[in-house]
């Protein structure tokens, strides 16, 4: 059995060039569907973005009070660094001489005279020994002049009684009554310096400051001012190797009512509107005959009050 395909017709048609259909222009469309979406999304971003709302900025004035003023004290330890040295000193005391002769006798200055424990004494003034008074037994004529060691340091602290001898002419005794004092071995110490204190001050003196602030009783604390004393044990200059130092800091501040505050801002803002979203900040302070006042510079978002008016139309 043998099928048989349909036959099919077609038509071929033979156009001259020049009567072919203009070519699509592809450039021109694809500029022309993306101004359409920038256009588009423009339009979408007017109608979607959030509308602004009006805001407005002015300056109030509002009273402020001084806050009860708070102090901290702190100590801490010194090193002293300062170097200092010390001449040697000559002891000094007095020298009496006794006179057992009816008459007057003088023991010239510099006169020298040495003691049990071999230290030798210098007078340091004449000595004009008056006669013993003739009496049952004589008393003896007396004087008493300062001397010195003649050898400085603490050698020439001879105690009273260290000189007990005949000298210098007949009859004449001479004694220190009592112990020659001052003299002072020559050495080199260390004392407190000023740069030694203010070492420790520049470390210990601002965090005392800040927990001296974090004492007033109040959240608003405005133009803290704050005064700082050190008193050193031993003071500056006294030999020592370490010092403590006490260091008291104390501060005053203003503060204002906050409540108080608000109230005067939106009483001043009734010109403009309902205020909303309320900020401000302190752009001045002044003292002027123990009242203090604060300048405030505020801004805030306004809401319009809506005032309805009724009209009587008569009906």
């Amino acid at each position: 059995m043998v099928n048989e395909e349909q036959m099919q017709t077609v038509h071929l048609y033979i156009v001259p060039e020049d009567q072919l259909p203009p070519r699509p222009d592809y450039v021109g469309i694809l500029i022309a569907t993306l101004c359409s979406l920038i256009l588009l999304g423009f339009i979408g971003l007017i109608l979607l973005s959030p509308k602004s709302e009006p805001t407005v900025s002015f300056q109030t004035t509002i009273t402020g009070f001084r806050l009860p003023s708070v102090s901290k004290t702190a100590t801490a330890t010194v090193p002293a660094t300062g170097k200092g040295h010390l001449n040697a000193t000559y002891a000094v005391g007095t020298i009496t001489f006794y006179n057992g002769a009816i008459y007057t006798q003088i023991i010239p200055i510099d006169t020298v005279l040495k003691g049990a424990d071999g230290i030798v004494i210098i007078t340091d003034a004449q000595a004009v020994i008056p006669p013993a008074a003739q009496t049952t037994p004589p008393t003896y004529g007396q004087v008493s002049i300062p001397a010195h060691a003649m050898v400085a340091g603490a050698s020439g602290n001879i105690r009273a009684g260290d000189i007990n001898t005949a000298c210098c002419a007949t009859s004449v005794i001479a004694q220190n009554p009592y112990n020659f004092t001052g003299g002072i071995d020559a050495r080199d110490f260390t004392y407190l310096t000023r740069q030694n204190v203010n070492k420790v001050l520049a470390s210990l003196a601002p965090p005392l400051r800040t927990q001296t602030i974090a004492l007033f009783r109040s959240a608003i604390v405005l133009n803290p001012t704050c005064s700082t004393t050190d008193k050193p044990s031993p003071e500056i200059g006294q030999e020592t190797k370490i010092a403590v130092l006490t260091v008291t800091v104390t501060c005053s501040a203003i503060s204002f009512n906050l409540i108080a505050a608000k109230k005067q801002i939106l009483g001043a803002g009734k010109q403009f509107g309902r205020l909303t979203s309320v900020q401000f900040s302190i752009v001045g302070i002044t003292s002027r005959k123990g009242v203090i006042t604060l300048r405030l510079y505020v801004t805030a978002i306004v809401k319009p009050i809506l005032r309805l008016r009724f009209v009587n139309t008569g009906k």
